[in-house]
């Protein structure tokens, strides 16, 4: 594949898997009893009234961050990881996606992690991002 290609398609695959990562933000934003019942259902945690705003505006930047491709190793790294959590804690719904209380969709998040995943261990091929744009020399004048 020429490396063109290939950094196109990693562009693609980080503006996209941005969009899903910052749509989760926002949710903490918009329905913060979404939030606290997802918390409180699958990490089995009660978290204050207040805490899904920051956790929301915390995703948000780092979603913005990642879509930019800023400091690949840390943000690619860190949704990588925070949506290993993510699989992980609906792996009883994954092996059972049919019973009353789960739905098939939880099993979209496993090719979602695997693309994280192929995006982590391409991070160094990742040319399309912001800071590699901005140190391009300018053209010269025609």
């Amino acid at each position: 594949m020429p490396p063109r290609h290939l950094a196109l398609g990693l562009l693609v695959l980080r503006l996209t898997l941005g969009v899903f990562f910052l749509q989760w933000g926002i949710e903490k934003l918009v329905v913060p009893n979404t939030t606290l019942a997802i918390f409180r259902n699958f990490y089995g945690l009660e978290l204050g009234a207040a805490l899904p705003m920051a956790l929301g505006l915390a995703q948000i930047a780092l979603a913005l961050a990642f879509m930019a491709g800023l400091a690949p190793t840390v943000t690619y790294g860190a949704v990588l990881l925070l949506h290993t959590m993510t699989v992980l804690v609906t792996i009883p719904r994954l092996i059972s996606p049919w019973n009353p209380v789960s739905n098939h969709f939880f099993i979209a998040g496993v090719p979602v992690w695997g693309a994280f995943f192929m995006l982590f261990l391409l991070r160094a091929e990742d040319r399309f991002t912001l800071p590699r744009l901005l140190r391009r020399p300018a053209a010269a004048p025609a």
